[in-house]
């Protein structure tokens, strides 16, 4: 990113070779998977409703037992499930022993492609193993959680309708937000009947108006000209007074924003609008806040929204404390690749480069679980037809009439509105700006899939080197042992260390006594730096992304010993040494 080019310098070889051959055919033994019966086969040119992504998630935990696991891990507000899957391949390992992904989507309720997106990655390393090299090492080496959708009651009310491009995005919480004593009393009213909610326009006497009609397309209301006398009011989105205030549309359902109730720099709804009655007041984000609590060994976090081609990391907001350089090093890293295999996504902080945010997703699990986190808004509508860097509603049209037929736009016409009497209804619907078409959608889903991969693939990848031994006195050994880690993500975070967000890696020895343990500073100097209580229970401030970390013991016994290095992000690695 423009301020930490230096930082980076030394991620340099391995960023060189990190997209090439992003999935090259695998050369090792691996089978492919055999699923039970029929595995799910979905169509990723389409859209879900929560029932059909329900009867997904059951499809793939049915075909393959052994590798899926579907679990309920609480319930939204209307009582529906919130189904995590863990996919990890059991052979290797129990899913909490080694470095997780963690990828959820659809947190806002109208944000919905997010959830198809975590369904391609699940879907393309299930069906890859033993057929691509790299599903086959994530699986083998990674445990997957996935939530593809944080608000299946926002979900299934965006699919029912009547529904706007952003309406809902709350949770289905009751709010009185015009505060007269009613909760979500006056909201969208569909008073054409057609299942949409689109805009109302009225004609009224020349000269009252802001409004006249283009006269190269009558569909779009045009701006007054200086002298010009309009004819056409705009009165918003379809509605009526149901209150009688006086107002349209000003108290809907909610509003509760999942992504901004949670615990960590949460604010007020005085400060920020949607955030609730106090961090983790629902049970969606309560219900996974608990269940990361038990799974620490989450190393990277992917939430999926939409809208507008971004790749997002924190801080949410100016005052919080900046994310320390050798940490901005790894999301970097990561997002820059990124950027290559997402063409028009642009890598942002989200405060400085988007707007403030206080108690998201991102800010929570890398300052209060330590896991690199980003949140991709996915999608932006390819309008810009002349590219000119402008999108007019002629090229909104345009797009309509040429490439969906004219799916999208739904023609004015006449309706009876109970206080504003004759009006025009129309415009574009519900699914129309923030999902792609879908003929758009299957490739945007994919890259950001390969994206989700990429990164867990940079989880940490520990192995021990060559130890060296050296006979001190009799029965006495020096013994030095280099943990490497392979991958861009360090075992410890930056933020980890410094606000001891999780228990540093821990080295142990078993088959020989322990008399002094200690981390290897400057090998060339021989300088170390000593534990000085416990020394069979060597504490490891983590090993960086691409490095190597020495350890030095010095061991009583003979025969053989066995080094255990124990890292929470980075799995359990052991090795066998002679002492002879």
């Amino acid at each position: 990113m423009r301020d930490s080019r230096e930082t980076r310098k030394i991620f340099a070889t391995a960023a060189g070779a990190a997209l090439l051959a992003l999935v090259p055919a695998l050369s090792g033994a691996a089978e492919p998977l055999s699923p039970r019966g029929t595995p799910p086969a979905p169509s990723f040119n389409q859209l879900h409703d929560f029932q059909e992504l329900e009867s997904l998630m059951e499809g793939y935990a049915s075909a393959y037992p052994e590798w899926v696991d579907l679990e309920s891990i609480g319930k939204s507000l209307q009582g529906r499930d919130i189904w995590l899957l863990t996919v990890t391949n059991p052979a290797t390992g129990a899913p909490e022993s080694k470095p997780a992904m963690y990828v959820d989507g659809n947190i806002h309720a109208n944000e919905v492609q997010g959830a198809e997106a975590t369904i391609y990655a699940l879907d393309f390393l299930l069906k890859n193993y033993g057929r691509l090299e790299r599903p086959t090492e994530l699986l083998d080496r990674v445990t997957f959680y996935l939530i593809p959708s944080v608000n299946p009651d926002g979900r299934a009310r965006w699919f029912e309708g009547p529904s706007t491009p952003n309406f809902p995005r709350t949770v289905m919480m009751p709010v009185d937000d015009d505060r007269d004593g009613l909760t979500d009393e006056d909201g969208y009213d569909d008073i054409d009947g057609n299942g949409v909610i689109t805009r109302m326009r009225k004609k009224v006497p020349e000269g009252r108006g802001g409004f006249t009609l283009d006269p190269d397309d009558p569909r779009i209301l045009e701006d007054l000209e200086p002298g010009e006398l309009g004819d056409y009011v705009s009165l918003g989105w379809e509605g009526v007074d149901n209150d009688g205030d006086g107002r349209i549309n000003e108290d809907p359902v909610g509003y509760v924003d999942p992504n901004r109730t949670w615990g960590y720099f949460w604010q007020p709804t005085y400060v920020q609008s949607g955030s609730g009655l106090y961090p983790f007041s629902i049970p969606e984000t309560r219900s996974i806040a608990l269940w990361a609590l038990e799974h620490p060994n989450v190393a990277g976090v992917q939430s999926f929204h939409n809208y507008g081609q971004m790749i997002l990391r924190g801080p949410g907001a100016k005052m919080q404390p900046s994310y320390p350089g050798a940490d901005v090093q790894v999301y970097d890293f990561l997002a820059e690749q990124g950027e290559q295999m997402l063409p028009g996504y642009e890598y942002m902080i989200t405060w400085e480069d988007l707007y403030t945010v206080y108690g998201d997703t991102t800010d929570y699990f890398y300052n209060v679980h330590g896991a690199v986190a980003f949140t991709n808004e996915l999608y932006e509508a390819p309008l810009d037809l002349n590219d000119d860097g402008e999108v007019t509603e002629e090229e909104e049209m345009k797009f309509n009439d040429l490439l969906t037929g004219g799916r999208q736009f739904i023609d004015w016409h006449e309706v009876d509105h109970p206080q504003y009497g004759t009006v025009e209804v129309g415009g574009f619907s519900y699914d129309v700006g923030r999902v792609p078409e879908s003929f758009l959608l299957e490739e945007d889903l994919h890259r950001n899939a390969m994206f989700v991969l990429f990164h867990a693939r940079h989880l940490p990848k520990v192995r021990f080197g060559e130890p060296e031994v050296e006979r001190v006195d009799r029965g006495l050994w020096a013994v030095t042992v280099p943990v490497i880690n392979e991958r861009a993500t360090p075992t410890m975070l930056a933020v980890a260390k410094k606000n001891r967000v999780h228990r540093p890696d821990l080295a142990t020895v078993e088959g020989a006594e322990v008399v002094a343990s200690g981390v290897v500073e400057n090998e060339w100097l021989e300088k170390i730096d000593l534990q000085e209580h416990r020394p069979e229970r060597l504490e490891v401030s983590g090993v960086d992304g691409f490095s190597t970390r020495q350890l030095y013991f010095l061991l009583e016994g003979s025969g053989e010993a066995t080094v255990t290095y124990d890292s929470l992000k980075g799995g359990t690695v052991t090795t066998t040494i002679g002492l002879r």
